[in-house]
């Protein structure tokens, strides 16, 4: 699968519980679990790994890609 086919465009098909990369400007900028999901809105709000910030993510200002689960750190 290419990078342009692996692209998420429709945030209905992105419910909670889903991970995601979000990349702006081709850079990785978060990595995350979809919290909840606003289509009509084209936003979604993640947890990101590592921080557990909630963010808001705009489908029209970011490329949304899907991404693996995170590994559990190894103690």
């Amino acid at each position: 699968m290419t990078d342009a086919e692996s692209l998420i465009h429709d945030l209905s098909a992105v419910p909670p519980g889903v991970y995601l990369e979000v990349w702006m400007g081709g850079m990785l900028r978060h990595r995350g679990v979809v919290d909840e999901s606003a289509p009509h809105l084209g936003v979604v709000w993640i947890q990101e790994w590592g921080t557990g910030m909630r963010i808001m993510v705009d489908l029209s200002e970011t490329e949304l890609r899907p991404s693996p689960a995170p590994r559990a750190e190894q103690g």
